[in-house]
């Protein structure tokens, strides 16, 4: 299981950089090492020892989910900075993610240290997906692209951005998810140069662009897709919108592979959109990691030297938003195998008109 892989990998990068114990704070890599998928509560590793550190609203659970790891019960009695005490010593040093953490969090934290407390980048421990992982999260896509299926006959002008909205989040439900995998986004019209914009009630209308920004949530790992579609016959000036955008994402899809640096694979998309002339209105990166957490490590940022390695699963979603006219994204979930690429999202890419 993807847990035990994970587990000695991270135990083996401990001994590398000399690391007494790590502690993690946030529900992602609690859930990715231990199945604590909870906010409250800590996962300590050690050399030796992998414990659960909860109070008493978890501890049968945990107890019940992981029968073979140590559950230890937090108290006043029993605080965590005993804990820390009894599996550090004098000389260790504790690990934890301060960016998982408020300020004031990270100082109480060291108030209850007997150790020197230094920052670790946890998110690194999820970067890679395992077999068992991939399997769920292509099974997240999956419904992703049943839910817009299902929806599609009622994207149509009259229905305001809201109700479809919620339609598309009970279609997510229904088509075997237990949530979205964040607040869906539907944009339509001069509002689609808003590109995380929240659902107004305001109503679809012909010849406008409707694009819509939503995932489904599979075991607790998410998938995240995006698609525009017309409403009908649109201007020429959103035709090459949408042309321009689906060029960029097709060639950055057939461009992923293990070895290209994060910072390639985005020049492949914002170079097309620059060439078009509407550079200045690509204003994100073209992608990011996906997993438990629907952003995750990498970032395809112009920046991010970064090699795509085997076993990541990244987002490939340019954009094009002009203020005035409108705008166009098309994202999908992409999976890096040893020889290339594998594309997760599977609904329609191309050109839609979507009629009364």
């Amino acid at each position: 299981m993807s847990r035990q892989q994970r587990l000695n990998v991270l135990r083996q990068h401990m001994a590398e950089h000399h690391m007494s114990a790590v502690l993690l704070t946030d529900r992602f890599s609690k859930y990715s090492l231990a199945d604590l998928y909870s906010a409250s509560g800590y996962v300590l590793v050690t050399a030796d020892n992998l414990l659960m550190l909860v109070d008493g609203r978890y501890s049968a659970e945990c107890r019940q989910n992981n029968p073979n790891t140590e559950v230890v019960t937090l108290t006043a009695k029993l605080p965590l900075a005993e804990i820390l005490a009894q599996h550090i010593s004098g000389d260790g040093t504790l690990f934890a993610d301060a960016s998982a953490l408020s300020h004031l969090a990270w100082k109480t934290l060291e108030s209850q240290c007997n150790a020197p407390l230094q920052h670790w980048d946890a998110s690194v421990l999820r970067v890679h997906k395992y077999a068992d992982e991939i399997v769920i999260i292509r099974e997240a896509a999956a419904i992703a692209d049943r839910a817009l299926q299902a929806v599609k006959p009622l994207i149509r002008p009259g229905i305001s951005e809201k109700a479809l909205a919620d339609h598309i989040e009970m279609a997510v439900r229904q088509a075997g998810g237990s949530k979205t995998s964040f607040d869906t986004v539907v944009v339509s019209g001069l509002r689609g140069a808003l590109p995380h914009g929240r659902p107004t009630d305001k109503k679809l209308a012909a010849g406008e662009l409707v694009t819509i920004d939503f995932g489904a949530v599979c075991q607790h790992y998410c998938s995240d897709m995006t698609r525009t579609f017309a409403l009908g016959s649109v201007s020429s000036e959103l035709k090459t919108l949408y042309d321009t955008v689906l060029l960029a994402q097709q060639s950055a899809r057939d461009a992923v592979r293990p070895g290209i640096r994060c910072q390639e694979l985005d020049a492949v998309a914002r170079d097309i959109i620059s060439a078009a002339g509407f550079g200045e209105y690509f204003s994100h990166n073209l992608g990011h990691g996906l997993g438990l957490d629907v952003h995750e490590a990498p970032t395809l940022s112009p920046q991010n030297t970064q090699p795509l390695e085997p076993g990541m699963v990244i987002t490939i979603e340019p954009g094009i938003y002009v203020p005035g006219l409108g705008g166009v994204r098309i994202e999908d979930d992409v999976l890096v195998t040893e020889s290339g690429s594998e594309v997760l999202t599977k609904s329609p890419r191309e050109w839609e008109e979507m009629s009364e």
